[in-house]
């Protein structure tokens, strides 16, 4: 039965999960394969945008990293805690590849390189020791402009 004074007690002490393992929030990456079997480096697909003096009053760049920067950890969360099967998750893939197909489309060396495919990954990069952690890595995924539009 919980009281009163157990309820302040509860909110005056963290809970366990406070002390957890600090870690950096999920990154999303891409890298493109080309068919002679090398790929380019892992991306993050992601990307803070400068800040300026201004951005205190409008930054609608700022709002959108952090808009996209939500999904990924809503993604990474269901895929944590529902699982990769889940209704929710496949949903939350599905808006993040095209969160990634987005930056695809502004990648430099997709632009200029023809390349057969691509992939994604969602890391987990632990705070203290820099381990990496790999949550999910997608099979070969196919060109953007490939697919059929019906």
């Amino acid at each position: 039965m919980t009281t009163p004074s157990s309820t302040l007690l509860r909110q005056l002490f963290p809970a366990w999960e406070f002390f957890d393992v600090a870690r950096l929030p999920p990154t999303l990456q891409l890298r493109l394969l080309f068919g002679n079997g090398t790929t380019s480096p892992w991306d993050p697909v992601v990307r803070p945008a400068p800040r300026r003096w201004w951005h205190v009053v409008f930054n609608p760049a700022g709002t959108q990293t952090l808009a996209a920067q939500t999904l990924v950890e809503r993604w990474y969360t269901e895929l944590v805690e529902l699982g990769e099967r889940s209704a929710a998750c496949q949903e939350s893939l599905a808006l993040v590849t095209a969160l990634a197909e987005n930056a695809l489309a502004s990648n430099a060396l997709a632009k200029s390189a023809g390349y057969d495919g691509w992939q994604l990954r969602l890391v987990v990069t632990d705070d203290e020791d820099g381990a990496m952690d790999v949550v999910y890595e997608s099979d070969c995924l196919t060109r953007p402009n490939a697919r059929g539009t019906s």
